[in-house]
């Protein structure tokens, strides 16, 4: 829960785990505190190795989710490579913070992104398409969307992105 994952996270602060390169933590009933605390952690340089964060299946909302975006905007997790978020209560506005951070050159090792069963909508999606318009995620892989709440006015701007050469390196889009 919180109170586990804020102790992990002052521990990393710390200088505890520096050459972690996974952490998953599926299904731990981490909620918008418990990530909050881990991205501050990460902003002030924890995990600088993480290759893989797996935060399926919590409580995060667009709190926690605007506290990491947060965090990688200031240069947070650089060598992150996976980033598994399904399963949440993630809706536009931590879609749109998080976006807001890919447009503006965050995370740009990231191969795969989850976004699956969430609570993202046209909005969200409609971010994420604006910062792939600039060229984010250029070496992303995979993208799941499904179990969301998308429909055809974001899709269809994803859809332009995409035509526009966006996510070229893409091999899987659920």
């Amino acid at each position: 829960g919180d109170v586990g994952i804020s102790a992990l996270a002052s521990a990393c602060a710390n200088g505890a785990l520096p050459a972690l390169k996974g952490l998953r933590l599926y299904a731990n009933q981490i909620g918008n505190v418990g990530i909050s605390a881990l991205a501050s952690a990460c902003a002030n340089g924890a995990l600088p190795s993480l290759k893989v964060l797996s935060l399926e299946d919590n409580q995060i909302g667009d709190v926690g989710l605007s506290a990491l975006a947060d965090a990688v905007s200031k240069g947070a997790l650089p060598a992150l490579q996976d980033l598994r978020l399904s399963g949440n209560q993630i809706g536009d506005i931590g879609l749109s913070a998080l976006a807001t951070a890919l447009g503006s050159g965050a995370l740009p090792n990231l191969r795969w992104l989850g976004l699956q069963n969430n609570k993202i909508s046209n909005v969200g999606l409609q971010a994420l398409s604006e910062a792939l318009g600039k060229g984010a995620l250029a070496s992303l892989q995979e993208l799941w969307l499904q179990d969301n709440q998308i429909g055809d006015t974001a899709m269809t701007a994803f859809a332009d992105a995409v035509g526009k050469g966006a996510l070229a390196s893409l091999e899987k889009l659920l």
